[in-house]
């Protein structure tokens, strides 16, 4: 009786283990990108389920994908002392606004524009997989200014099970009514033990609709910190690094009316997780051989307790 009960037990433990060899080797089985294979992006830009119609978005080609889903800055975005590596969702969403300041500021040329149907969808296609910024134009409806946010598009999309080539996603966007608005810019450092590089001063861009209206230097007397007040709020506001220290990375987030500017040095890349297409294939032979050491183990307990019975 123990016998059976012992053999059901380990039974029970290797289907489980075996279940979590498939789930393992199901989760690695992505097939390589297709660096030829087209791609397209549809956005809907609109509010609880009402689309704002006839606004313009563009898209700019950011970064070249590599087969197993790196990313590497090409063309007009190459030079940018930015990092595309081991970002959170919100550093991501910081660098979608830092690239599109730049992009605004030097007059990059996007590769399409396409205005929102009726039902507030945009769609860019025949695009080759790649990183993307797209960014829109102001919308305003029922006494209120909707700004859409600029976001970054990775093409193919990755979903639970494949590849995904053609990608669609929602827009986030401010609304706020016309009148005077404040923009603050703050310069965040975060470079411990390489303080000695840290210039005396940096220079800080203030943007209109993509146009450099005013430049102020940031240093240790006024705190790292500038305000603007009385801007019109029916513009769009950015600011803009404009020389960005030797050996040092950047990245803007707004948050509320506060541009936060922050350098890095070193860049902050964490260890790459490997990616599909790499060396994933021994682990179903680790776990499988896992397996059956505990067989194994689980059949000389029983022996060993069967000597000692008699």
């Amino acid at each position: 009786m123990r016998a059976k009960k012992s053999w059901r037990s380990i039974t029970a433990i290797l289907f489980f283990l075996l279940a979590c060899v498939s789930c393992l080797t199901a989760a690695f089985a992505y097939e390589n990108i297709d660096p030829e294979k087209n791609a397209s992006l549809r956005i809907y830009f609109g509010k609880e389920g009402k689309g704002y119609e006839n606004s313009m978005f563009c898209i700019y080609r950011v970064a070249d994908v590599t087969e197993t889903g790196g990313y590497r800055l090409t063309g007009d975005f190459k030079e940018y002392p930015v990092v595309l590596e081991g970002l959170t969702s919100s550093e991501w969403r910081a660098l979608a606004q830092t690239l599109d300041s730049y992009a605004a500021r030097d007059g990059l040329t996007p590769l399409q524009n396409v205005k929102t149907d009726e039902e507030g969808w945009t769609e860019f296609s025949g695009l080759i997989p790649g990183l993307y910024l797209v960014k829109g134009e102001p919308h305003e409806e029922g006494g209120y200014i909707h700004t859409p946010e600029p976001l970054l598009a990775c093409l193919p999309g990755l979903t639970e099970d494949a590849w995904d080539y053609d990608v669609e996603v929602s827009c986030k966007f401010d609304s706020i009514s016309p009148g005077t608005v404040s923009r603050r810019v703050l310069k965040i450092w975060k470079d411990d033990g390489n303080e000695a590089k840290r210039p005396e001063e940096i220079s800080v861009q203030l943007l209109e609709n993509g146009k450099v209206v005013d430049t102020v230097v940031l240093n240790k007397e006024n705190h790292w910190e500038h305000t603007w007040e009385n801007l019109d709020g029916s513009s769009q506001w950015q600011v803009a690094e404009y020389k960005t220290p030797e050996g040092y990375t950047v990245s803007v987030a707004r948050e509320g009316t506060t541009f936060l500017m922050t350098n890095t040095y070193p860049p902050d890349t964490p260890p790459k997780i490997p990616q599909t297409g790499m060396l994933w294939w021994p682990v179903p032979l680790l776990v499988c051989g896992g397996l059956l050491f505990v067989v194994l183990g689980c059949r000389m307990r029983r022996r060993n307790r069967e000597e000692n019975d008699k």
